[in-house]
């Protein structure tokens, strides 16, 4: 039994790092939600499985440290916090796109005491840390084939992303993984041959870490090598070798960092997509969203500083305290991109204290406490530390990180506590007791097992069959896919969300003449219900008044939908597109002075804001005033940068053309088409637009002069052309 325990353990522990190559192409959002499952399946089975173990053996009892009891504080802190919070359900369980919430704050720290309490050898550790080190390099390898071309990059462009889809999280992963290699070679001594091994590890993580081109966890790696190698020259006495090699090293840092600098406005760098990203101006650091962001988090501070929001709060921050000048940006962030500020917002100052505290009590440990760590050693763990926490300021955690992070935390907490023994370690158990806490033990870890994994991904699996067979257009479709979606509604899973956003998405889909009338009624009938119900859920979520909004409007329910959106509008008075949505319905039923009135608190929030400039105009030429419309379009007071980017949507907006044309503002709308003519000269329909508005205003010959240019510059169309031309020369309207 013993045995069979450990084997268990062991076996998980050691799969753990392999969860970053899942992928499950069979559940929404692939690359996050397997990996998530995957990794609570294998801890709930390790941790009931050491739990058993330590009720039999008290060698496997967890024994204490600082680490554990901030750990275990912040638990608490964050799981009072998100029972408070906004959104309870949410926070605990999360979503399918973050796969977080108190859920996975649990499993982390059930893997934490699972580490620290089993792995109660040093070797054992070094086997975990290469064990991690081995799965970078297949994660080296496989980077290395979407450079190549041979493997796709999952999310686009040229930023290599391995199996986690997404850039930001591989580095992360790179870089943490790069300081494990440095760690095993400064253990023990045969330098010379280990670098045979570990010099080509370390450059190949070097360089796919390169062409993830994120700049956060680059500087991490630079800012965590360059404490690591200053700590090793200015201390180490034991190894002049590891000295030298340090000195080196933090010389080639420098050097890299100033020829950086040097060179940062040469074409090289311009050109590079890779060091591009470091050429931040002032300017370009007032484009990024964070700038936005981190004030907004403050506010959200500021009203809930002492227990925060909750997690998954962070979102109701945003919208709340939106700022208007975040146009061009996601209109629904989620995240601060910034860990400590996340987690300020999510749980109050003592959920960050208390995240930070870990990071505080692994560094008291280092240089306080353990006498038998070499100073070799306690320099590296100290640079991976601080390379994690610089990147950390900059971007949010992933599951990949988390498991780095606290492996790192647990083997600190492993190496202060040799010494001491463990908790409730003279305490034992009757054979009867025993039996009676394993039994109770298998009933929760199945409960466990079912609504934290099994449900979730039934659901989830319900819910891509459910888009796949909707879209697939055969005999039934719709109606297959709409049971589908009442599968995985039925779970009531941390997905339901997730498949009420997706029901309102397929609205195209079951909308269809082709489909049954009767299918076409359930499905409104359902997602009506489906959105009223999330509503009631959430309301104080800005998201799903829009979701509600856009749908209520597309079925022509107008009065309801404009409930919707004033009630959008209330929880998110910053926010242009809510505006706009409003706006389009009193359009639609021609109350264009209402329309202009909204449109105009949209333009005034930003009046930097292109799109809330045009439409603005485009409500005064549907009211019927054309001066407050030319003036809202001269655009006094621009800068020569902003009337350059005002003059292209100016041209290419087919709103403010549309609009005009209606009005028959000819005189408004030629012009348009003329400099679309310029600007895109070999496209067909300018040409045929221009013709058609001349013909409107009797100018049948200019019409036929602009038909007959489109025949030399598009030979092709010259069959098409002739009979256009023939028709109005006939005295003909084509």
């Amino acid at each position: 039994m013993k045995q069979a325990l450990v084997y268990t353990i062991f076996a998980g522990v050691f799969l753990i790092p392999f969860i970053p190559f899942i992928i499950a192409p069979s559940l929404l959002f692939p690359f996050i939600t397997g990996k998530a499952f995957a990794f609570r399946i294998i801890v709930e089975v390790i941790f009931v499985a050491w739990l058993i173990l330590a009720l039999k053996d008290a060698n496997y009892r967890p024994k204490p440290s600082w680490i554990l009891t901030i750990f275990s504080i912040f638990l608490v802190v964050v799981a009072f916090s998100d029972a408070l919070g906004v959104n309870p359900y949410k926070a605990f369980w999360s979503n399918y796109e973050r796969m977080e919430g108190l859920v996975t704050i649990l499993h982390l720290f059930a893997f934490f005491v699972v580490l620290s309490a089993f792995l109660n050898k040093e070797k054992l550790w070094r086997g975990l840390f290469a064990t991690h080190v081995g799965a970078s390099v297949i994660m080296g390898i496989y980077g290395l084939f979407q450079l190549a071309g041979k493997l796709t990059i999952n999310q686009g462009g040229v930023r290599v992303d391995g199996t986690l889809g997404n850039a930001t999280y591989l580095a992360v992963y790179l870089m943490m993984n790069f300081f494990f290699v440095l760690y095993l070679f400064v253990q023990g001594g045969e330098y010379k041959k280990k670098l045979w091994w570990f010099a080509p590890i370390a450059i190949l993580q070097l360089y796919i870490l390169y062409h993830t081109a994120t700049r956060g966890a680059i500087l991490g790696l630079l800012g965590g090598l360059v404490v690591a190698t200053v700590l090793l020259v200015w201390r180490e006495r034991e190894n002049r070798l590891v000295k030298r090699s340090a000195l080196t090293v933090l010389i080639s840092v420098l050097v890299v960092i100033g020829g950086f600098y040097l060179v940062r406005n040469s074409d090289f760098v311009k050109e590079s997509q890779v060091l591009a990203r470091f050429r931040l101006s002032p300017s370009e650091i007032k484009s990024q969203g964070r700038y936005y962001i981190w004030p907004m988090a403050w506010q959200g501070i500021k009203e809930k500083p002492i227990l925060g929001w909750g997690q998954e709060g962070f979102s109701y921050v945003f919208n709340k305290y939106y700022d208007s000048r975040l146009y061009a940006h996601e209109q629904w962030f989620d995240r601060a991109h910034s860990t400590p500020i996340d987690w300020f917002i999510a749980g109050g100052i003592f959920a960050l204290l208390s995240y930070l505290g870990l990071f505080f009590f692994a560094l008291y440990y280092l240089w306080k406490r353990d006498k038998g760590m070499e100073f070799k050693e306690k320099s590296i763990l100290t640079g991976i530390l601080a390379a994690y926490f610089f990147q950390n300021i900059f971007v949010f955690d992933n599951l990949a990180s988390y498991i780095l992070f606290f492996t790192v935390i647990a083997y600190v907490h492993f190496r202060s506590t040799t010494e001491r023994s463990a908790l409730l370690s003279s305490v034992s158990f009757s054979v009867a007791w025993r039996a009676i806490i394993v039994s109770t033990l298998i009933i929760i870890f199945s409960g466990v097992v079912y609504f934290a994994n099994i449900k979730p991904i039934q659901a989830g699996r319900s819910l891509i069959s459910a888009l796949r067979t909707v879209q697939e257009g055969q005999a039934n479709a719709a109606e297959n896919s709409l049971a589908l979606f009442k599968k995985a509604l039925a779970y009531e899973s941390l997905g339901t969300t997730e498949i009420r956003e997706q029901l309102v998405n397929s609205a195209e889909s079951f909308l269809q003449e082709s489909v049954p009338e009767a299918v076409r009624r359930e499905y409104l009938e359902l997602t009506v219900s489906e959105l009223d119900k999330q509503v009631n859920e959430t309301p104080n979520d800005t998201r799903y008044f829009v979701f509600q909004g856009l749908f209520l409007a597309r079925l022509g329910l107008f009065d309801q939908a404009l409930a919707a959106y004033d009630r959008a509008h209330q929880l998110s008075p910053g926010k242009q597109t809510v505006l706009f949505d409003a706006a389009s319905i009193y359009i639609a039923r021609q109350e264009f002075e209402t329309a202009l009135n909204i449109l105009k608190t949209a333009f005034e929030l930003e009046p930097s804001y292109n799109g809330a400039r045009i439409l603005y105009a485009v409500a005064a030429i549907h009211a019927g005033n054309f001066s407050l419309a030319d003036e809202i379009l001269s655009y006094k007071g621009a800068t020569e940068e902003q009337m350059m980017g005002f003059q292209n949507a100016l041209i290419f907006d087919g709103r403010l053309l549309e609009a005009w044309v209606k009005a028959g503002r000819f005189d408004r709308a030629i012009p348009i088409l003329v400099l679309r003519i310029e600007r895109e000269p070999q496209n067909e329909n300018h040409f045929l637009s221009l013709a058609a508005a001349y013909l409107e205003i009797g100018e049948r010959q200019r019409s036929v002069e602009v038909l007959k240019v489109l025949k030399e510059r598009i030979p092709a169309k010259q069959e098409e052309v002739d009979f256009y031309i023939n028709e109005i020369e006939a005295g003909r309207n084509p």
